[in-house]
């Protein structure tokens, strides 16, 4: 051990042990955890704070070292991406257009039909036909910006800010990993900055939306996460942020075999209490909702069935009948929990920037 810096297999470490958000020593909930996900070496333990509902990793790497923890090889920066268009056939791009219109304000889109609004909100309230109508990424589209500027905070290859280019938004990207960023920029047309949002040149009051997806759970300081994607913001301005729950029901059921631990990239792991915290001490933001979503249940169940039969999360494991049973009954008491005891497996921020 030299200045407080640990030697860990490959990955070199410091201690971690006291909250980030009040100072105190945290409590060791989890020790002895591996990476069953990309296979890094080295033993992780977490650490809870009662009083402040946060979770998060120690030994954390250093910053020298974080990019070890990815190894190239991390899921969002190795797809090909599907060119993405707002519909070639005409019936589907009117009711994405009815929707998109009705919803989120693009009234450029709306078709030239009778009572397309009606129309538009009454498909938005069927699931399918929402997810369809927004790429998959429903909430996370921002309303409607005139000459808008978006700005995604690690990007990855580039897969959502696709089809916000398709919607009008001149889009933007910061994204650490710098073969990523090179891709997302060459199959998007984005402006990309390499690094992290602590270390990107960005002005102040830059963009009219920000977003960040499973982002905010790899950084050292959420704090200067959400500071710093608030400040990037023009008053009014709008953030969408989702991250791991820790608070949900698998993790509570699964402990150690729930894949979102994903030691050691994920550094933090919040609850929707410690997300409306650290909102409210960052005073530029104004928070419009904070709900957990059920739509990952079935699939984390499946991640532990494969992570404890196999020791990999993503083995090529096939249910019995009985385990086909279990996972719809897990899913079915993580919907009927969830709006009461916020058991979903991902907590889903939406805020605005304050107007002064």
């Amino acid at each position: 051990m030299t200045g407080g810096v640990i030697e860990a297999d490959v990955i070199r470490t410091r201690p971690a042990p006291s909250c980030l958000l009040c100072g105190r020593e945290g409590r060791i909930l989890y020790q002895g955890v591996r990476d069953r996900n990309l296979f890094v070496p080295g033993s992780w333990s977490f650490r809870v704070c009662g009083d402040c509902d946060f979770a998060w990793l120690d030994p954390h790497p250093i910053p020298e070292d974080a990019a070890l923890a990815y190894g190239g090889r991390y899921y969002t920066h190795a797809r090909h991406l599907e060119p993405v268009s707002l519909g070639r056939n005409p019936l589907m791009r009117a009711l994405r257009g009815a929707i998109l219109s009705a919803r989120y304000g693009y009234t450029a889109l709306r078709p030239k039909i009778p009572l397309a609004n009606a129309l538009g909100c009454l498909l938005y309230a069927i699931p399918a036909a929402h997810r369809r109508a927004t790429f998959g990424r429903l909430r996370a589209i921002p309303p409607y910006r005139p000459h808008g500027r978006l700005l995604e905070i690690g990007c990855g290859d580039g897969d959502y800010l696709l089809p916000m280019r398709e919607l009008g938004w001149e889009i933007h990207g910061i994204e650490p990993d710098p073969q990523a960023a090179e891709r997302a920029a060459r199959a998007t047309g984005a402006t990309i900055w390499p690094g992290t949002i602590e270390s990107a040149q960005i002005p102040e009051q830059s963009f009219d939306a920000v977003v960040a997806l499973h982002s905010i759970e790899h950084v050292y300081d959420p704090r200067l996460f959400l500071s710093r994607a608030a400040g990037f913001l023009r008053p009014g301005g709008f953030l969408y942020v989702i991250t791991p729950n820790f608070q949900g029901l698998a993790r509570r059921l699964f402990h150690q075999d729930w894949l979102a631990l994903d030691a050691p990239r994920h550094l933090n792991l919040l609850t929707p209490t410690s997300v409306r915290a650290i909102c409210e001490s960052c005073g530029l933001l104004r928070v419009r909702r904070i709900r957990t979503l059920t739509r990952r249940a079935r699939r984390e169940r499946e991640h532990v069935y494969a992570v404890r039969r196999t020791g990999d999360f993503h083995s090529d494991f096939q249910p019995n009948p009985a385990q086909r049973l279990a996972l719809a009954l897990f899913s079915l008491l993580e919907k009927i929990g969830n709006p009461l005891f916020q058991w979903g497996e991902e907590i889903e921020l939406i805020a605005e920037r304050r107007v002064v």
